[in-house]
């Protein structure tokens, strides 16, 4: 009960931040609209951005949180990584503050024929870039909150930085739109500066003696970056993959916006309840692995597989059918054609089938790294990326754009075999027969249920949220009771 009331926690943050994230973006199209100035913004943004996702978040806790629940939780072992961690961090600003010029034209050419805007966008990833700084520090401080199970704060953290550019924007109303780019930019550093400050500030109330000392290079901090490293290869293949689908997609007119929209729709309830459940279990498992108790292992496994799956089910099934009317009625305005809806609703019923297959490698890839296991996953990701990209070049002279979503979908199963082999080799994992019924009985009555649907008219977006409001309120407490039935 203790570990759902955490993925709940985390997973009602997400939620939140995904909605004042929504309004963000709202507020950016309203002052900038789509051109010159956005250009910059979100470009000078992507850098940040990407060494928050290589080097922050998930990768850093994945790797730390295991190496120091078992040391312990030894406050001398968090001193000498997080002192080794701000060396690296601002060693590495200080390399791209100099070198900028250089990585915007390799990141964004086209800017090359207009100078100034070049040089503006120079000069807002100057400023930005410091945010790698303090939000990378902050995904530290976040491992060791949650490697005492304290997630809420931690997960409201990506509200605080969406709530902050909103206000900013709201304060600079009446500014002219360079300025209040200018703004933004400073807004950005200034939230990862906050960030920072509270995570520490929560630290030290629990007694906690996080300080920066002389950074000593043990056998510990040895093994923990030759982890990160190959944590980093794999996310960055991650990367290198995104870049390639988009280049593929480029091809077919119109393909790139209907893969970014249906990728945006088909990723939320991931990020809702798979991420939320990654998050909760690579703490409470790498603490049960540290006290070598791996029956509370198998129970928090089995726990957090049917819960995922007993929520992830209708998902899957809800977008499958409700994709055209969801694309329609959020998106079908101004220039949005219905060829687009068709196209985006296409791309959503394919790729969301993948969705069960991401759930459950979560689990898998969570339970290999709290062994500290980290080669496995990254392994298991280059593989079943690699396939991806195949399919992506393959597939697309005779699907076009469909050759993504079929990759997606395809490597997200062979991920998942991958992991799972993994695992049952290192008898890491043991799905007990209650869990194997649950999930089926979730699968038959999501399916049932939207087999009903389907024949639904879905003459407007109320209806919509009726359709919508309606499935959840019958399959839920059905589901819910067959569980606890089980």
């Amino acid at each position: 009960m203790k570990l759902g009331k955490h993925i709940f926690g985390v997973s009602v943050m997400t939620g939140i931040s995904r909605v004042f994230g929504f309004f963000r973006d709202l507020m950016i199209a309203h002052v900038f609209g789509a051109g010159r100035l956005s250009d910059v913004f979100f470009s000078a943004f992507k850098l940040p951005n990407l060494f928050r996702d290589l080097l922050g978040e998930g990768a850093l806790s994945s790797i730390f949180i295991p190496m120091y629940t078992d040391r312990g939780k030894d406050e001398n072992f968090a001193k000498n990584v997080f002192s080794w961690l701000m060396v690296i961090l601002l060693g590495i600003t200080l390399v791209f503050e100099i070198l900028m010029p250089l990585v915007v034209v390799g990141l964004t050419p086209g800017f090359a024929d207009d100078p100034a805007k070049m040089d503006l966008t120079v000069l807002i990833s100057r400023i930005m870039f410091w945010y790698v700084v303090f939000i990378c520090a902050s995904a530290f401080l976040s491992a060791i909150l949650n490697a005492f199970s304290r997630f809420l704060l931690v997960a409201f953290m990506p509200v605080l930085l969406n709530i902050m550019l909103i206000c900013a924007m709201l304060f600079s109303a009446f500014f002219a739109p360079l300025t209040i780019l200018y703004i933004m930019a400073g807004t950005v550093v200034l939230s990862g500066i906050v960030q920072f400050a509270i995570l520490l500030g929560r630290i030290r109330r629990h007694h906690f003696g996080l300080r920066l000392v002389v950074p000593r290079w043990t056998p510990a901090i040895k093994s923990m970056f030759k982890r990160l490293g190959i944590s980093i290869v794999g996310n960055g293949f991650y990367q290198i993959t995104i870049i390639v689908g988009t280049m593929v997609a480029s091809f077919q007119n119109g393909a790139v916006s209907w893969l970014y929209y249906s990728d945006r729709i088909v990723q939320l309830p991931f990020a809702l309840i798979g991420l939320a459940a990654g998050t909760v279990l690579i703490s409470s498992i790498s603490n049960a692995m540290a006290d070598k108790n791996m029956r509370s292992v198998y129970i928090q496994q089995n726990f957090a597989l049917r819960q995922s799956m007993m929520l992830i089910m209708p998902c899957v099934v809800g977008l499958f059918v409700l994709a055209e009317p969801i694309i329609k009625y959020l998106f079908e305005h101004g220039a949005w054609t219905p060829e687009s809806t068709h196209a985006v609703a296409i791309a959503i019923m394919i790729q969301v089938l993948v969705l069960p297959a991401m759930m459950i490698s979560q689990i898998y890839s969570k339970t290999l790294y709290a062994s500290q296991d980290v080669r496995t996953p990254v392994k298991t990701s280059i593989i079943s990326l690699a396939v991806a990209t195949a399919i992506y070049l393959g597939a697309f002279h005779f699907v076009g754009y469909l050759a993504v979503p079929i990759g997606v979908v395809v490597s997200g199963y062979l991920k998942n075999y991958l992991l799972r082999r993994a695992c049952h080799r290192r008898d890491l994992i043991r799905t007990d027969g209650r869990t194997r019924r649950a999930i089926a009985v979730f699968t038959v009555l999501a399916t049932a249920m939207g087999a009903g649907l389907w024949f639904v008219p879905i003459p407007n977006i109320w209806i919509l949220f009726v359709a919508i409001g309606g499935f959840a309120m019958i399959y839920l407490p059905l589901a819910y009771f067959i569980d606890r039935k089980i």
